[in-house]
């Protein structure tokens, strides 16, 4: 069994380096990487985007990458939460509520370790509101993930009752 409690973890390490991994992008990087999804949104918004003045379009494009932006961390953190609340859920004598507190609990403390190994990066800085972010998303992913395990338990006993 212990096995497969640190089996649990490993996507969850996986996926924190991966976060790492993004927030160590100097600005440039972090630019780049967002630049074509917001290019593709704000195309999305403005059809008539390459007749328009090139204020406007840079208007545009600083929006949309905002957006892609604050959607990236957002799903990232999503992702972290369900993985997390995975890993909590192979400790059987965790309850429900305390596998969820401690997966948010820690979700929360990587995003805020997060942000500051940001303030480190040049030209990225530390932001309470990307805490906060990252926070709701991996809420929502621990929730997702909680109704997920709830509803195939649900099937997985109905199935049972029927054979």
């Amino acid at each position: 069994m212990k096995l497969n409690k640190f089996i649990r973890w490993i996507p969850v390490i996986a996926w924190m380096t991966v976060i790492f991994l993004f927030s160590a992008q100097n600005s440039d990087n972090s630019s780049q990487t967002s630049s074509l999804p917001a290019e593709i949104l704000a195309r999305l918004f403005n059809p008539d985007f390459e007749q328009c003045s090139e204020a406007y379009k840079n208007m545009l494009l600083d929006r949309c990458q905002f957006i892609i932006r604050k959607l990236a961390h957002f799903s990232v953190y999503t992702v972290l939460g369900m993985l997390t609340y995975n890993a909590f859920r192979g400790y059987e004598k965790l309850s429900l509520r305390l596998s969820l507190l401690f997966s948010a609990l820690l979700c929360l403390l990587y995003a805020a370790g997060d942000e500051f190994h940001q303030s480190f990066v040049p030209g990225r800085n530390c932001q309470l509101r990307d805490v906060l972010i990252d926070f709701s998303g991996a809420v929502f992913g621990i929730a997702l993930a909680a109704l997920f395990i709830k509803l195939l338990k649900k099937l997985r006993d109905k199935h049972r009752k029927a054979v």
